[in-house]
């Protein structure tokens, strides 16, 4: 007998729940009906209203602007260079930036995650680690889809040697067959252990409801490509990869002269770079009906998620008022979304919404929801969740609080050291070159929640979505479920691609 059992048959219990019409021996209890409580949003304490009604001298904004705030440098081969000194210590990061990544060449990220563990022709792998270890610097590689970070940081007296040691790395690293085979392990068991995380299954239905089978997160190398590969072809691409167009950012106390000198004495490339080649594309799937997307995962809580892609681009017009209605609507714990899912109704562990910025000029914008919520909640939070999105609460007092908070939040934010360096990436993937937060303050002034309102009927209305939930089957309503769409069940290798 385990222990609940033990204790439901105590007669106290077994009276109590008598008492709330249940069996004490029934395995499965009846779900009690929720009472949604009354929010209070529009309401204010007097302690609240003396604090809103003090005068307190606001904080001014300080916002970038990209023409003073950093320097743009041109080394050998005609390679841009954002520079920005670090006046704080002695440390520095410099970094080579590719617009390329699995995208164009699958192998690409494994070939760098395999220079960790290579040495040189005249160096072991644990003498290059001692080197950098001496010179208090480090590198890493990070690839992802579309660009590839090559990262050299540490004490910047020492960077010129670091340059040397790392740049010879690059151009001399030599093939370690027996670590190659015990990557590729772990990689595989890497790709094993993921499918038992709930947070990476969720991940990938997501991105299976957002690209369909074929997506940067399947673009990997399978089981027989990883085992049969020739190492010597990984090696080949780290040798080469300095040949591609890239740019270099540094942040360290060194001048923008002395940067130069050192770039241009140390950073081996050709004199003429070669283009980044054109990669595989994976557009996101319109969604121009309705359907309803189900994974496996054995758990008495399910994560879904609502997806609809609007087809439309980035547009700087609308940025200020999308950002105002994020943080009214789905952003914060004061919003709409949490209160009445969470707070009001008790339908979701967590719950958010928002309109997505598109991450480049060629992607269109996002509607994602996301809820995390008990099996047997499921229909309520899905027929809650739309009518909210559809029908939008409008309540004056969160408005307030949502600009507020926002303007604060602009008013305090200070983008500071190399993080200017990357408002400045930010900007320029969008086709920008002016800090977008200048215009979000100006005009988020002005707003009301009409405003808000009218973008909401403009943007969210009656949107058709992807649903996608992460449960257990045979805990679903699964005849409610077919009332919101048609249904695909998917299997794990369906959405991890393997």
């Amino acid at each position: 007998m385990d222990f609940a059992n033990k204790y439901l048959k105590n007669d106290n219990y077994a009276a109590i729940y008598k008492k709330q019409g249940k069996d004490p021996n029934e395995k499965k209890m009846t779900k009690p009906e929720i009472t949604p409580i009354v929010s209070n949003r529009d309401t204010a304490s007097a302690f609240l209203t003396e604090i809103q009604n003090s005068t307190v001298q606001p904080i001014e904004p300080v916002f970038l602007d990209f023409q003073k705030d950093l320097t743009q440098l041109k080394a050998k081969s005609d390679i841009p260079v954002l520079y920005k000194q670090n006046v704080t210590n002695d440390l520095f990061q410099l970094i080579y930036v590719f617009d390329m990544g699995n995208n164009q060449d699958k192998p690409l990220g494994t070939a760098f995650n395999y220079l960790e563990y290579l040495g040189t022709s005249d160096m072991t792998p644990e003498q290059l680690k001692s080197e950098f270890y001496r010179l208090a610097c480090t590198f890493y590689v990070s690839p992802g889809n579309e660009r590839t970070y090559v990262v050299l940081s540490g004490l910047n007296e020492n960077m010129p040697a670091a340059m040397q040691l790392f740049e010879k790395l690059l151009a001399d690293a030599q093939v370690n067959k027996e670590a190659y085979s015990n990557m590729a392990e772990d990689i595989l068991k890497a790709r094993s252990d993921a499918k038992l995380n709930q947070g990476q299954n969720f991940s990938r239905l997501m991105n299976f409801a957002m690209y369909g089978p074929k997506s940067p997160a399947t673009n990997i190398l399978t089981k027989t490509e990883l085992t049969e590969m020739d190492p010597q072809a990984l090696v080949d691409r780290i040798h080469n990869q300095n040949s591609y167009q890239h740019r270099i950012l540094y942040y360290g106390p060194s001048s923008s002269k002395e940067i130069l000198e050192i770039i241009d004495q140390n950073h081996k490339v050709p004199a003429t770079l070669k283009e980044i080649p054109a990669g595989d594309e994976f557009p996101y799937l319109e969604t121009p009906a309705t359907k309803v997307l189900i994974a496996p995962y054995e758990a008495k809580q399910i994560y879904m998620s609502q997806i609809s892609n609007t087809d439309k681009k980035f547009d700087p017009a609308i940025e200020p008022t999308r950002a105002l209605y994020n943080e009214y609507f789905g952003g914060s714990m004061n919003s709409i979304v949490f209160q009445e899912m969470r707070e009001t109704r008790g339908l979701a562990y967590s719950a958010w919404a928002t309109l997505n910025e598109p991450r480049y000029l060629k992607y269109p914008y996002m509607v994602f929801t996301q809820i995390a919520t008990q099996n047997d909640k499921m229909i309520d939070a899905i027929n809650t969740f739309n009518e909210i999105i559809n029908n939008m609460p409008e309540s004056e007092k969160a408005f307030q609080l949502a600009k507020e908070g926002l303007i604060n939040r602009l008013r305090t934010e200070r983008i500071i050291k190399s993080d200017i360096i990357w408002s400045y990436i930010s900007a320029q993937d969008l086709g920008e070159n002016v800090d977008s937060r200048i215009k979000l303050y100006n005009d988020i002034q002005n707003m009301t929640l009409k405003d808000i309102v009218n973008f909401q009927k403009e943007w969210m209305k009656d949107r058709t979505y992807v649903y996608c939930i992460l449960g257990d089957k045979k805990d679903l309503d699964m005849d409610k479920l077919k009332t919101v769409g048609p249904i695909e069940e998917l299997t794990q290798e369906q959405i991890f691609g393997y």
